[in-house]
C-alpha cells in the first residue's frame, strides 16, 4: 500500500511539471558551404585542397573532375525555446554534419576526415517582432560527442512574448589537425595498394616453403616465421584503420585470410617435421645405410641424435657404426647408455642387446690375442670390459665359461710377472722393492680370488722377505748392545719378535735371551724411576711405572731376577707408605676445614667436611688413620646441622611452589629448634612472620592464609598489609580479606557496640583502600550476629 502511494505522488507530480512546461519556440534550419581553393582565407583549407588535388581525388561515384577539388559542407540545426514558468531554456542542437563532392580516392571515402575542425557563429534571441533581445558569441568542435550549440538559461520577465533564436555569422573553421588526418588516410591508403602487393608476392613466397626439406628445416622455419609476421603486422595495421567490411576494392580481407590459411596449413606440416625430427633424420640415414653409404647414414644419425638426445634407435645405428669401424669401447659405451639410461621399445632393445652380445665377444677376443701377445694388463681390462657389460646389462646372453678362462690366463701371467719380479729384486737384497713387489702380488691375487685362491708363490716371497727383516732386526740388536744402547737393541729385537709371531719361519733360538738382556738394564732403570716419583709423591705416575714394570717382567720372564725383584719391592712399599702420608694429610684437611665451618655457624657443611675425613680414611684402611675426633665432631654439631638441613629443604620446597609442604616443615624446624637447644649453637630463629615477610610474594600469600586459619589473625593482618605494600595485586586478596574480616568479627561479637564495631574495622583495615574487602566483610558479619541475638 505504502509503495502504491508513493508511486501515484511520482505522477501527480510528472503531470504537474509537465503541465507547467510549454514549447514557444522550435525550428529546423541547414546550411551548405562550398569549399574550394581560395574561396576562403583559411590557409589550411587551401592546403587541404591541394592535398586532395594531388592525390588524384575523384568524385563520390564518378570520375576525377577537370578543376580542383572542391566539396560540400552540410550542416543541419534544431533550435527549441521552452518555457519553464518562470524561466527560458534555450537550446541550438547539431544534428548532421556531412562532406560531399570530391572526396574519394582509389575507392576509398575521405568524407569524415574532411569535417570541419570548429564552427564559428552567433546566436541571436529574438522577440515577437524579431527584435533582437540578447546574442551569444559560440565556438563548436565538430569533434566529439558534442553537439549542442547553445544550452542557457534565462529569466522569463515578460508575457506572451513569442521568442524566436536566429544564427548568423557562420563560419567554419578547419586547421592543421584536419591536414593531418587527411594525410594519414591517404598514407593508409597507399599502404593498402602496398600491403595488396606484398600478400600477393607472399602468396608466391609461401608455395616454395618446403615441409620436406628436413636438412634445412631451421631455414624453412625461419621463413616461414618472418611470412607469419607480415600477415600480423598487415592485418592490424589496416584492419583496424580501414573499415575493410563496409570497402575493400582490391579484396584484400578476402586474401589476406587466404594468406593466412595457406600459412597455417604450411605451420602445421613444419611443426609435424620439427616434432618428429629426429624420425626423419633417422629414416634418411638408414635409407643411406641399405645403399652401403655408412659415412652418410653417420651424418644423419648424429642429426637424429642432436635433435633428440634420447632417441634411442639413432643411438644404437651409431653404436653400430663405431663397432664396425673397430671403436668398440665407444660402441659399447653408448649401447649401455641406451639399455641403462634410456627408454626403448622391444625391438630397440633386441637389436641393442644383440649388438652388445657381439661387443661382449669382441671384448673376449681381444683379451685373448692380447694374452697370447703377453700383454695381460691390457688383456685382463679387455676381459673387465666384458664382464661389467655381463654384471650390469639385463638380459645379455654371456658367455661366462670363455670369459672366466681367459681371465684366469691373463691373471695367472700377471701374478707369475710380478712373483718373478719379486724373487729378482729379492736376489739383489733389494728388500725394500722385493717387500712391495710382493704386498702388489698379494693384492692382486685377493682380486682375482676365484682363479688365483691356490697359488702360494706370493706367500712364499712376501715369507723370504720378511725372513731376511728378521735377521737385520737381531744382528743390529746385537751391535746395540754390545755398544750398551739397550733401548735400540730392545727395539729391534722387538721387531724380530713380531715378525717372528706373524711369519711361519724357522725362528732364531738365542732371541729370547737376547731380548732379556736389553731389558733388564732398562727395567731396573724403571724401577728406580718409579722410586723416585713416590719419594716426590707424584704417586699416579709411579704406580703407572709400576704398572709397566709388572708387564716387562713377564714379557721378558725376568720375574725371579732377585735384582728385579729387590728394587719392585721397594718401589711398591714406598708406595704405599706415601699413600698413607697422603691419607693422614687429607684427613686432617678435612677435620680443619670441618672446625673452621663451625666457626662461622655452617653447620651443614662442617658435618659434610667431616664426612668427607672419615672417607678420606676409609678409602686406605691399610693405614689405620683414627676417625674418632671427626665422629665426635659429627655428633657434637649434630642438632644443629639437622635444623640447617631443615631450612635449606624449606627453600628448596618454596623455590619448588610447595607452600604447604613449605609452612609444614618451617612450623616442624621451629618444634625441632625449641625440644633440640638448638640456640646454643649461636643459631636464631626467626617466626613465620618474618620468614615469610621478605619471601616471594605467593608464598607470603600463601602464609596469610594459613595463619588464618590457624586463628592468629591480626599476624595474618599484618602480613597481609605488607604483602599489599610490596606491590601484590589486591584482586588476589579478595577472598583471604573475607575470611580475616568474618573471623575478627566473630571474635569481637558481644563486647561492643555497632558504632565500636565500625571503628574496630577501620582499625584493623587501617582505613586502606586495598584492605575494603575486610572491613565490609567485618562489618556484614557484625551485622549478622547483631541479628541472631
Amino acid at each position: 500500500m505504502r509503495k502504491a502511494l508513493l508511486l501515484l505522488s511520482l505522477l501527480l507530480a510528472v503531470l504537474t511539471v509537465q503541465a507547467q512546461t510549454k514549447i514557444i519556440f522550435e525550428g529546423n534550419t541547414s546550411d551548405t558551404y562550398l569549399m574550394k581553393y581560395g574561396s576562403s582565407n583559411q590557409t589550411s583549407l587551401n592546403n587541404i585542397i591541394t592535398i586532395l588535388d594531388n592525390a588524384q581525388v575523384t568524385t563520390k561515384g564518378g570520375g576525377r573532375p577537370n578543376r580542383k577539388p572542391e566539396f560540400t559542407v552540410r550542416l543541419e540545426q534544431h533550435a527549441r525555446i521552452t518555457d519553464n514558468g518562470d524561466q527560458l531554456l534555450l537550446q541550438i542542437n547539431l544534428k548532421n554534419a556531412a562532406v560531399t563532392g570530391d572526396v574519394s580516392n582509389k575507392g576509398f571515402d575521405l568524407a569524415d576526415v574532411l569535417k570541419p575542425e570548429e564552427l564559428k557563429y552567433k546566436v541571436w534571441l529574438l522577440d515577437g517582432n524579431n527584435k533582437k533581445v540578447k546574442g551569444y558569441d559560440q565556438r563548436l568542435s565538430l569533434y566529439g560527442n558534442n553537439q549542442k550549440m547553445l544550452e542557457v538559461t534565462i529569466p522569463d520577465t515578460a508575457a506572451n512574448q513569442n521568442y524566436k533564436l536566429k544564427v548568423e555569422e557562420k563560419q567554419v573553421i578547419y586547421t592543421s589537425v584536419t591536414e593531418n588526418r587527411l594525410n594519414e588516410r591517404l598514407n593508409l591508403v597507399k599502404e593498402y595498394f602496398t600491403a595488396e602487393a606484398k600478400i600477393q608476392r607472399a602468396l608466391q613466397d609461401v608455395a616454395h616453403i618446403r615441409p620436406d626439406d628436413v636438412d634445412r628445416i631451421d631455414l624453412q622455419d625461419r621463413n616461414l616465421k618472418e611470412m607469419e609476421m607480415l600477415h600480423a603486422n598487415l592485418k592490424s595495421q589496416l584492419g583496424e584503420k580501414l573499415d575493410l567490411d563496409k570497402n575493400d576494392p582490391q579484396r584484400l580481407k578476402y586474401k589476406l585470410t587466404q594468406l593466412q590459411e595457406t600459412l597455417q596449413d604450411r605451420r602445421r606440416a613444419i611443426n609435424h617435421t620439427l616434432a618428429t625430427l629426429d624420425q626423419q633424420f633417422f629414416n634418411r640415414g638408414l635409407a643411406l645405410m641399405q645403399r652401403g653409404n655408412r659415412s652418410g647414414a653417420q651424418v644423419y644419425f648424429v642429426k637424429s641424435v642432436e635433435a633428440n638426445p634420447r632417441f634411442a634407435p639413432a643411438h644404437v645405428e651409431l653404436a653400430r657404426l663405431d663397432f664396425m669401424n673397430g671403436y668398440i669401447r665407444e660402441a659399447s659405451n653408448r649401447t649401455r647408455d641406451v639399455l641403462t639410461s634410456m627408454r626403448v621399445d622391444r625391438e630397440t632393445e633386441a637389436i641393442a642387446l644383440e649388438l652388445m652380445y657381439d661387443i661382449s665377444g669382441a671384448f673376449i677376443s681381444s683379451g685373448n690375442t692380447l694374452t697370447t701377445r703377453g700383454e695381460y694388463h691390457n688383456a685382463l681390462a679387455s676381459f673387465a670390459e666384458a664382464r661389467e657389460l655381463c654384471n650390469t646389462i639385463r638380459g645379455l646372453r654371456c658367455n661366462t665359461t670363455t670369459l672366466a678362462e681367459g681371465e684366469g690366463r691373463a691373471a695367472l701371467g700377471v701374478y707369475r710377472g710380478l712373483v718373478d719380479n719379486g724373487k729378482r729384486l729379492l736376489g739383489r737384497n733389494d728388500l725394500r722393492e722385493a717387500e712391495r713387489v710382493a704386498e702388489e702380488a698379494l693384492a692382486f691375487q685377493r682380486d682375482y680370488d676365484f682363479v688365483l685362491s691356490r697359488e702360494q708363490e706370493a706367500t712364499e716371497l712376501m715369507g723370504q722377505v720378511k725372513f731376511q727383516y728378521y735377521l737385520q732386526h737381531i744382528d743390529l740388536g746385537k751391535r746395540y748392545l754390545s755398544q750398551q744402547n739397550y733401548d735400540a737393541a730392545l727395539r729391534e729385537f722387538e721387531g724380530a719378535l713380531e715378525l717372528e709371531s706373524r711369519y711361519t719361519f724357522k725362528p732364531v733360538q738365542e732371541l729370547g735371551e737376547l731380548a732379556q738382556k736389553a731389558a733388564k738394564p732398562i727395567l731396573l732403570a724403571k724401577l728406580t724411576e718409579g722410586y723416585e716419583q713416590a719419594m716426590q709423591n707424584r704417586l699416579s705416575n709411579a704406580r703407572a711405572t709400576a704398572s709397566a714394570a709388572t708387564a716387562m717382567q713377564d714379557r721378558y720372564d725376568l720375574q725371579s731376577d732377585a735384582e728385579v725383584l729387590s728394587k719392585y719391592n721397594l718401589l711398591r712399599e714406598r708406595i704405599f707408605t706415601q699413600e698413607c702420608i697422603n691419607t693422614q694429610a687429607s684427613y686432617d684437611k678435612h677435620y680443619q676445614n670441618a672446625r673452621d665451618l663451625i666457626s662461622q655457624r655452617k653447620y651443614v657443611a662442617a658435618d659434610q667436611a667431616f664426612m668427607a675425613a672419615i672417607k678420606a680414611a676409609d678409602e686406605m684402611a691399610d693405614c689405620n688413620v683414627a676417625t674418632f675426633t671427626a665422629k665426635d665432631g659429627r655428633n657434637e654439631i649434630l642438632a644443629a646441622a639437622t635444623y640447617q638441613r631443615m631450612l635449606e629443604d624449606v627453600n628448596r620446597l618454596v623455590s619448588s611452589k610447595r607452600y604447604t609442604d613449605a609452612v609444614a616443615l618451617y612450623e616442624k624446624g621451629r618444634g625441632y629448634y625449641l625440644d633440640n637447644g638448638v640456640g646454643k649453637y649461636g643459631l636464631n630463629h626467626s617466626s613465620l612472620f618474618n620468614f615469610a615477610k621478605d619471601n616471594k610474594q605467593d608464598f607470603t600469600a600463601h602464609v596469610v592464609g594459613y595463619l588464618a586459619s590457624i586463628q592468629e589473625e591480626k599476624i595474618a593482618v599484618q602480613l597481609l598489609t605488607s604483602l599489599l605494600d610490596r606491590g601484590y595485586a589486591k584482586r588476589k586478596t579478595k577472598k583471604v580479606q573475607e575470611q580475616l574480616g568474618k573471623q575478627l568479627a566473630v571474635k569481637d561479637a558481644g563486647n561492643s557496640t555497632w558504632q565500636e564495631a565500625k571503628v574496630l574495622a577501620a582499625q584493623y583495615s587501617q582505613n586502606r583502600k586495598d584492605l575494603k574487602k575486610l572491613r565490609k566483610a567485618y562489618e556484614k558479619e557484625v551485622k549478622r550476629l547483631a541479628k541472631l541475638k
